[in-house]
């Protein structure tokens, strides 16, 4: 039967499998809309002190969104900053973001 590693491992490899699938489309969205055109990672790794919570951050994604406009629907916006949060920053996600 099952080990307690496999019971173990069988969850965090669907999740890293479900993290991909969500993310990689936010990636493509990321890429297609040229958004390192002009930002580089350093930008991501500066603006910590400008953008300090998920919140801030999604708010400044829609705004290059709209200055660029890239044409994101409201949910693959929020997919985005989903996808930058977890490559940059790190904030806790909160139900009302």
């Amino acid at each position: 039967m099952f080990s307690k590693l496999h019971l173990t491992l069988i969850p965090l490899l669907i999740s890293t499998a479900l993290w991909s699938a969500d993310y990689e489309e936010a990636k493509e969205l990321f890429t297609d809309a040229a958004c390192m055109d002009c930002h580089n990672n350093e930008d991501f790794k500066h603006r910590k002190d400008k953008v300090s919570d998920f919140k801030k951050l999604h708010k400044a994604v829609n705004a290059c969104r709209f200055s660029n406009e890239a044409e994101w629907f409201d949910d693959e916006s929020m997919e985005v900053s989903k996808y930058l949060n977890s490559k940059f920053y790190k904030y806790k996600e909160t139900k009302d973001n």
